[in-house]
């Protein structure tokens, strides 16, 4: 049952770092392009769920 909140905190922190990497991502290029959308959205997913595990495993030391 404990698993429930760590869960759920690891899906805003996700979503959050996804969503402040798309938006300096859309600042720095000129056009947006429906495909250019969808792989800028998939690497800032990826990078977001890496910014995640890496803050976690400096935090563990």
């Amino acid at each position: 049952m404990a698993r429930g909140p760590v869960w759920a905190a690891a899906v805003a922190e996700t979503a959050a770092w996804t969503a402040a990497l798309l938006v300096l991502w859309l600042l720095l290029i000129s056009t947006v392009d429906r495909w250019e959308l969808v792989v800028g959205s998939a690497a800032a997913l990826l990078s977001g769920e890496a910014a995640r595990r890496a803050r976690r495993a400096v935090s563990r030391r």
